[in-house]
């Protein structure tokens, strides 16, 4: 028979060869933000087979304007990570900030992850399960163009979609006030 040092030796040694897997139960790392790859050591599924959305209140706005951005699930499946940015199409960049609609307390679902500006992304405060998120986004003064939501859904450990896109948004000019009429005397 072994002795209870031998076994637990090998059981040590044993577990030394199963690959780490990176896990972020408090939000995603800045170093993701251009892969959006959540480093769980599985590729990513299909994107046509993806149970989440992103979807956007309006597909057109002005610059001085914020659109409602939501990530959900498709058929009640609950995520329990994910990474937000807006991009500009076609050059990828990160574009625009997001501002949380939650009260920033204790219960709060998800956070700022600053990509390449303060503002530039969410993802998850933990890795509890959720079937939605809301945040705003407003695009960056002077901006005039078209820009895409871009999210990456994490159900488990190694069931992960990247890349999974909301429609194009055209951004245009700011609103114009229109004169006031003259009231004569």
């Amino acid at each position: 028979m072994f002795s209870t040092p031998v076994l637990l030796s090998s059981l040590l040694l044993s577990l030394s060869f199963i690959p780490a897997i990176p896990a972020w139960p408090s939000g995603a790392p800045a170093s993701v933000c251009h892969t959006m790859l959540p480093g769980h050591g599985k590729e990513p599924q299909t994107l046509a087979d993806s149970p989440y959305h992103v979807q956007v209140s309006s597909l057109y706005l002005k610059q001085d304007e914020r659109i409602k951005v939501t990530l959900s699930s498709k058929s009640e499946t609950p995520f329990k990570g994910f990474l937000l940015k807006a991009v500009e199409v076609p050059s990828n960049n990160i574009i625009g900030t997001f501002t949380l609609l939650e009260d920033g307390g204790d219960n709060s679902t998800a956070q700022y992850l600053a990509c390449t500006h303060p503002q530039s992304s969410i993802t998850h405060t933990s890795n509890v399960e959720k079937l939605g998120q809301t945040v705003e986004w407003s695009p960056p003064d002077q901006f005039t163009g078209s820009v895409v939501m871009v999210a990456t859904f994490v159900k488990d450990g190694y069931t992960y979609w990247v890349n999974v896109t909301s429609e194009t948004i055209q951004t245009g000019q700011k609103s114009q006030g229109l004169p006031l009429p003259r009231i004569p005397n």
